[in-house]
């Protein structure tokens, strides 16, 4: 029996969703997680004694390894631009947690640095390895829906996720840049013209919607918000609704047919990490072995970092509409 070629990865930055990185490099037959690393020592010792790896206190450490081929890298939004060119430059094939950074400068210097030093970079956007959002994307390139006409996308959250972040992040860049891919992803054009608003009363941020219009003639709006009561029976209510000439499409993802109730609602995951006989499993995983699979054996990556970019330049287009209060149109 041909063995199995495993690739060698470190993970950076082992919080919430590093831990889950880590964990499943270590359950996947195609993957050898050597190291991790995060600045506070206490976690990082942790997660490399849970999962029986070598563990550093500085990402510096880690890419110095000559055995390590690839990392995942989970540090805030605010701090990808740094370690990202630090581990193209030691050589290293990089999956990089969303969005790939705060700017489109930023952003354009990590993917530059990656091509430079001929290292694969993948972008991780969870949505793409969703089977209810990848069935409609595979539709509407079908043309099953024909041209599109108009699309609306929406994430909404209770304020306890405002609580914890308390401010470090917009929502557009934490959970907005999803919606964003996807409408991008799905409408397969430029956008033309960007007009946002936010509301803040209990925080900066309350909500943000945005009304925009692409290049082919279509347009859309995306709905964001993490203002709904603490006990509100759901942690996420989000969705996305596509208009054709030829049909029309609709995801909506308030639970996914498991409920729980004692003192209050649970809607346990069942789609993105959902544990299942002492593993992980879901979108997290199939993304995490697309990344092993597609670096080890050369294949193309099924989130183009142009497209992550792309994601970005709607951004930053939506935060000077709502600095200056007009409609934006981009280059």
């Amino acid at each position: 029996m041909a063995q199995i070629k495993k690739l060698k990865v470190g993970v950076v930055g082992v919080g919430y969703i590093g831990e889950l990185h880590a964990r499943i490099f270590s359950e996947i037959p195609t993957a050898d997680l050597v190291a991790v690393a995060d600045l506070n020592r206490e976690r990082a010792k942790k997660i490399g004694e849970r999962f029986q790896c070598d563990y550093y206190f500085n990402p510096s450490e880690l890419f110095a390894r000559g055995d390590i081929e690839a990392v995942s890298i989970c540090v805030p939004d605010k701090y990808h631009t740094e370690p990202a060119i630090a581990a193209a430059k030691a050589g290293k094939h990089i999956l990089l947690e969303k969005p790939i950074a705060r700017t489109v400068k930023d952003a354009e210097k990590i993917k530059k640095t990656a091509e430079d030093n001929n290292v694969r970079l993948m972008i991780a956007h969870i949505l793409r390895f969703d089977p209810r959002y990848v069935e409609l994307h595979d539709r509407i390139q079908g043309g099953d829906l024909g041209e599109i006409i108009h699309i609306k996308a929406k994430r909404q959250n209770p304020k306890l996720m405002q609580d914890r972040l308390k401010g470090r992040t917009s929502m557009l860049y934490y959970i907005g840049v999803h919606d964003i891919d996807i409408v991008l992803w799905y409408t397969q054009s430029e956008i033309k013209e960007v007009y946002a608003k936010k509301v803040s009363r209990m925080y900066d941020e309350d909500c943000v919607f945005v009304l925009f219009s692409f290049k082919n003639g279509a347009v859309g709006n995306l709905e964001l918000s993490w203002s709904l009561p603490e006990n509100y029976p759901t942690k996420l209510w989000s969705g996305v609704e596509v208009v054709g000439t030829k049909g029309a499409g609709c995801i909506d993802v308030y639970d996914q047919g498991l409920k729980l109730s004692t003192d209050k609602f649970y809607f346990p995951d069942t789609m993105h990490w959902p544990e299942y006989n002492g593993q992980i499993f879901g979108d997290l995983r199939d993304e995490l072995m697309h990344f092993v699979d597609a670096t080890v054996n050369n294949k193309e990556f099924l989130m183009p970092t142009e497209d992550a970019i792309k994601a970005i330049e709607f951004i930053e287009a939506c935060l000077k509409s709502i600095e200056k209060g007009t409609p934006i149109k981009l280059k």
